[in-house]
């Protein structure tokens, strides 16, 4: 995955960079323009989608650094309009993660980075990713404003590389 992620920036010519899975169904015409607005705000290193599954409950709203001993989807879950203890879901928010399924940030940005972990076989790539981003003072947001359904799990399935955890365990340590 990170492999594919960094060639296909390397390939890109647009100084707006968009990874998203192919198991996405969009939902809103104006989802693009959404998450770009917010991109081109120097401080955001990269901006995610809030993901529906198809029974309407939440898939992602951002990620949580620490949510069950490693990290955990905000509100996964819970129905697509939920309002709770953190909130509505339907809030913009600044969290430590955003799924790989659907993220946007500046080439400028992902080049300075050095792009994605290669030593990362499929998950947790950008989690590393968006530690690094912050580390170097940028903010990760997520969009309410760009929801799409995610038919998550139909084009790779649920297997996560147990050297992927680990790695994955050991970037959050440190």
């Amino acid at each position: 995955y990170s492999r594919a992620i960094n060639l296909g920036a390397e390939k890109a010519n647009n100084p707006l960079l968009l990874f998203l899975n192919n198991d996405m169904e969009i939902q809103d015409a104006h989802w693009l323009e959404e998450m770009s607005q917010w991109t081109l705000i120097p401080e955001i290193g990269v901006v995610g989608a809030k993901l529906i599954r198809e029974n309407h409950s939440i898939q992602h709203a951002g990620i949580v650094i620490g949510l069950q001993d490693l990290v955990g989807h905000l509100y996964l879950n819970a129905p697509e309009d939920y309002f709770g203890l953190l909130g509505s879901a339907n809030w913009y928010r600044n969290l430590g993660a955003v799924t790989g399924a659907c993220q946007m940030m500046r080439r400028e940005v992902f080049e300075e980075m050095g792009g994605y972990d290669e030593t990362y076989q499929l998950v947790f790539s950008v989690i590393e990713f968006c530690l690094r981003l912050v580390k170097n003072g940028y903010r990760i947001m997520v969009t309410p404003n760009a929801s799409i359904k995610h038919l998550e799990g139909k084009s790779r399935g649920y297997k996560t590389p147990r050297g992927d955890l680990l790695r994955g365990f050991e970037a959050m340590r440190e």
